[in-house]
């Protein structure tokens, strides 16, 4: 049997809470945060996927664990103990005053207006507890720093792991630098860090990437004749979008798939022209979930096999207006639980 790709993430990984707007329509409970979602997409793509979280001893954990056991995500780098805490995130779809789909992640308790559970970094013993097992995956995905995070990054650069780093922010300038060091690619909103470019104009990893939502993104490679010039890829163009969240979540999950799945000395030789062909699978990727609720309704949609067979007709097409697409989920993630016993 042909051995899988491994991917470890680390970083947030939490309970997402989907409305769609609707009092006639159950909330959808799914795992969550840019780390439970990468991990869960790959696992669904056929990777084996480990995500490494500290999550507490709660109704919470149960649902996010269920969810990640249809995709044959690996639990053996998650604890589940009083001392650990998994996130909960209301992610609730709106209608601006256009009739726009808008999103808006939400972190108190509708009910009672406490602040519901926040996100627990792994810790060094936690990070040690990983690297004993001896396992050195193809890929290890984070999108938050911390201690713990950084010291596993560094053992896995070290034995050839590609590292991909998706910050959530920059603020703390000396830190990040610290682990864009450590870097492969690193994969950033433009939104989030406006002023890279201006802050690093020469480039630091063998792949660079700044998404720009609906504007598509632009990328910078090591490998390019010109290493330090960006070039912009357009987005797709969608015929109805129904929730954006999620979308660059996808897109990490195909720019892996793609470039990374044969390991760092196959990606220190990948050209431009595949690269580019990676990014475009994942831009297509995160353009066909906007067409769902939830950062991966489109995973409950398609199996992996008629997906792939969709991301090729929309890279061809450059649009889904001409697409037959699947309205009817193959899964139901809907549920009744009441909400207060998720995390009590």
């Amino acid at each position: 049997m042909k051995k899988k790709p491994t991917c470890f993430g680390a970083g947030l990984v939490a309970l997402d809470v989907i409305l769609n707007g609707s009092p006639l329509t159950l909330p959808k409970l799914s795992a969550g945060g840019s780390c439970g979602n990468v991990m869960s997409i790959l696992g669904f793509l056929g990777w084996d996927s480990y995500p490494v979280a500290r999550l507490a001893a709660n109704q919470a954990s149960t649902e996010l664990i269920h969810d990640l056991d249809r995709w044959h995500v690996h639990k053996d780098h998650l604890s589940v103990s009083d001392k650990g805490s998994t996130p909960i995130i209301i992610h609730r779809i709106l209608k601006d005053k256009n009739g726009n789909p808008v999103h808006r992640f939400e972190f108190r308790d509708p009910e009672t207006k406490s602040w519901l559970p926040q996100f627990k970094p792994i810790t060094k013993d936690v990070a040690s507890e990983v690297m004993e097992k001896h396992l050195i995956p193809e890929v290890f995905y984070f999108d938050r720093m911390n201690p713990g995070t950084f010291e596993l990054a560094t053992y896995l650069k070290a034995r050839g792991t590609i590292i991909f780093f998706e910050p959530s922010s920059a603020k703390d300038v000396q830190l990040f630098e610290k682990f864009k060091a450590v870097a492969d690619i690193i994969k950033y909103s433009h939104d989030r860090i406006p002023d890279y470019r201006e802050r690093y104009p020469s480039i630091e990893c063998l792949l660079e990437i700044e998404t720009q939502g609906k504007n598509g993104l632009n990328f910078r490679s090591a490998n390019s004749s010109n290493p330090d010039k960006w070039k912009l890829l357009k987005a797709f163009v969608l015929a109805e979008v129904k929730d954006a969240a999620g979308a660059g979540d996808w897109c990490s999950s195909g720019i892996i798939q793609q470039l990374c799945l044969k390991g760092h000395s196959e990606f220190l030789r990948t050209g431009v022209t595949r690269i580019e062909s990676g990014l475009r699978y994942g831009q297509a990727l995160g353009a066909l979930n906007c067409l769902y609720d939830g950062a991966r309704g489109l995973m409950y949609h398609y199996t992996a096999r008629d997906l792939q067979k969709v991301v090729d007709q929309l890279i061809t097409e450059k649009s889904t207006h001409n697409l037959s697409l699947k309205t009817k989920p193959l899964i139901d993630i809907s549920s009744g639980v009441l909400f207060s016993s998720l995390y009590k």
